[in-house]
């Protein structure tokens, strides 16, 4: 087919691809915080550009008929948090999508060597996505989806823009260094994952032995949380980090001093928050909550609960330092 026929067939068609990226980013978003593989960065997706294609054909002197034979029209990316995670997502894509081919660039290299280290699954959504009669017209087309760390992700970028992507590629002088760069990624995935390896330690050890004069810290505190709330109030989302500053600003700081405080207002927390339920129920009101969570009974989360207790403990003292955080938050984030 001329240039200009898949010119015609690019623009045609970019909208349909455009929905083939849209609906593979927001399905694997999903995939993956469900089984709590943990994304470094939100997920990157593009639709390939007519300059990159015409770029791609003319480098490669490829002729396609079609531009849907091309394999990597459609690219989604997902760098992940953790190098332990690289398994479990390779799992879920690889039984969720029709993976048409699968490659682990890591596997070109030897020990000895340095390089590009990524994933690619070059994959066709599921039947079962198809019946829906939004995602019928999707059925023939092709994503490519990338899987690496962030750590990865640095040395990728980087060496793509020095043109690095090999050993072969870097002058002799420069090649101790770029060694060195690549073992202090590939040590920082190491690290990353021992890190979530001896957390998770930390969490079994502490959900077992709760020191009551211990310090209050963002992993003893979900632990302690789950412990002494109501588990069907826990949110998706618990942010135990801004929790625990509120904490500490009010001088609640060892585990002893919440288990106190919640003995003394928790039955008066809970009551309040079944009020709040029934209240919202009845106007239809699911503002900073939503319908699912009213109508299994739930308001506050457990960090909503224990903001709550504090209100209860501090009042007005309370109150002014957590609007004074909010404030301080949204001009940071306007800035």
């Amino acid at each position: 087919m001329s240039i200009d026929k898949l010119k015609a067939e690019y623009q045609a068609g970019t909208p349909q691809w455009q929905r083939m990226q849209a609906t593979t980013c927001q399905q694997l978003e999903q995939l993956l915080a469900q089984n709590d593989v943990i994304l470094g960065v939100p997920l990157e997706g593009r639709v390939k550009s007519w300059d990159s294609i015409q770029e791609k054909l003319d480098r490669k002197n490829i002729a396609p008929t079609e531009l849907i034979e091309l394999d990597d029209l459609v690219g989604v990316r997902a760098i992940l948090l953790f190098h332990s995670d690289l398994r479990r997502a390779d799992e879920l894509i690889r039984a969720t999508f029709d993976v048409l081919s699968r490659e682990d660039t890591g596997d070109r290299l030897t020990e000895s060597q340095f390089g590009y280290q990524s994933r690619h699954y070059i994959a066709r959504l599921p039947p079962a996505w198809l019946a829906m009669p939004s995602l019928r017209d999707l059925g023939t087309l092709k994503v490519e989806i990338q899987v690496r760390t962030l750590a990865q992700h640095v040395w990728a970028a980087a060496s793509h823009k020095l043109q690095y992507k090999h050993e072969e590629s870097v002058p002799p002088p420069l090649r101790r260094t770029i060694n060195r760069i690549s073992a202090l990624l590939e040590t920082v995935d190491l690290e990353f994952d021992r890190v979530l390896e001896e957390r998770t330690a930390y969490v079994q050890q502490t959900a077992v032995r709760q020191e009551e004069d211990e310090a209050l810290n963002v992993d003893n505190l979900s632990s302690l949380l789950d412990t002494l709330l109501p588990s069907q109030n826990k949110g998706t989302i618990e942010r135990y980090d801004q929790l625990l500053s509120d904490l500490s600003g009010m001088k609640v700081a060892t585990i002893a001093d919440l288990r106190k405080l919640w003995r003394k207002h928790g039955e008066t927390v809970l009551k309040s928050d079944a009020k709040d339920v029934e209240r919202r129920a009845r106007e239809g009101d699911y503002q900073g909550t939503s319908e699912e969570r009213i109508k299994r009974g739930v308001f506050r989360t457990h960090v909503g609960l224990v903001r709550r207790t504090l209100r209860e403990e501090f009042g007005d003292a309370f109150q002014s330092k957590y609007k004074a955080r909010k404030v301080a938050a949204l001009k940071r984030k306007a800035s």
